[in-house]
């Protein structure tokens, strides 16, 4: 729009100065967005044919449309997206899966910033028994909100707290658990959600102790977050263990970068490695066709033959 505008702008005032010629874009843009009805939003001042800014009346302008479009682009929220496979961590020269399985569970992380406003997200896709968890966790202001479910084809449950990051009372719901949900928490000062955690790890953040929200342990635990003994140079290895020695999360970032090259959830020889968004997309259309038991594909062939 803004670089069709220009030239018919410049054709209309071929004998005018450059600031003669801004003037007239100032005065078009006012009256285009005076005609909107709207409630007034701002004061704009503008110079006009070389008359001073205070020769100018300050009035009013109602947001119109040039104006909400360019609002609507400065706010456009910008989403980032990473993949993981979950697989037996492979030896050295070992090939880690197969071209069609190996896996046990696709991993995709996306990030979605507003001003003001950060989503977080992660999705895991098991490739057996059709789990799928959803995490999400949103960020505004101070108030974080994390939303934890699982989804299987036989039912769901939820998990959802609420909190302030600024210290006080939070608020925990939760639906198809067996032990009670519905209950009040004390939430420590600088509370974070797991996948915040991971946030600030990408970014940078010092190693120290923090308290962080578990929806796996539905309980605020203790993290101590430190740098691995030699994995300074080139790379970055962040791992977080609860007070009790279980680890609760583990990267790896390469150096000057955010994209994160593992994750580790537990202990033990399962590590989810990065993968492409292609890579992604197969094996999630191969793990979720339908699966048909033998006796009703034999059923379907049977009455497809009379």
């Amino acid at each position: 729009m803004r670089s069709s505008l220009v030239p018919l702008f410049h054709a209309l005032t071929p004998s005018r100065s450059a600031r003669e010629r801004l003037g007239v874009i100032v005065v078009l843009v006012v009256a285009m967005s005076s005609g909107a009805v709207a409630a007034p939003e701002f004061i704009q001042r503008a110079q006009v044919d070389g008359i001073s800014p205070a020769a100018v009346e300050a009035r009013p302008v109602a947001k119109g449309w040039f104006s909400r479009a360019l609002e609507a682009a400065s706010t456009a929220p910008i989403t980032e997206c990473e993949y993981f496979l979950l697989a037996p961590e492979s030896g050295e020269g070992e090939e880690a899966t197969g071209p069609t399985g190996g896996g046990l569970a696709l991993i995709a992380q996306r990030r979605v910033a507003r001003p003001g406003d950060v989503l977080l997200e992660r999705e895991v896709l098991f490739e057996e028994g059709s789990l799928r968890v959803l995490h999400t966790e949103r960020i505004k202001g101070e108030r974080r909100t994390l939303t934890y479910r699982e989804i299987q084809p036989a039912g769901a449950r939820t998990w959802q707290a609420e909190w302030s990051a600024d210290a006080g009372r939070g608020r925990i719901l939760g639906h198809g658990w067996h032990r009670p949900t519905h209950e009040v928490f004390a939430a420590p000062a600088e509370l974070k959600g797991p996948l915040e955690l991971l946030d600030d790890l990408r970014s940078g953040a010092p190693a120290t102790a923090v308290s962080v929200l578990d929806p796996l342990a539905a309980k605020v635990s203790q993290l101590e977050v430190d740098v691995m003994p030699g994995s300074e140079t080139g790379s970055r290895v962040l791992r977080a263990t609860r007070s009790d020695g279980t680890l609760a999360l583990e990267v790896g970032t390469c150096e000057g970068a955010t994209e994160l090259g593992f994750l580790r959830f537990t202990r033990g020889q399962r590590v989810a490695r990065a993968i492409t968004r292609e890579e992604y997309e197969r094996r999630f259309e191969l793990w979720n066709r339908p699966r048909i038991p033998a006796h009703e594909r034999v059923r379907s062939t049977l009455l497809g033959q009379r």
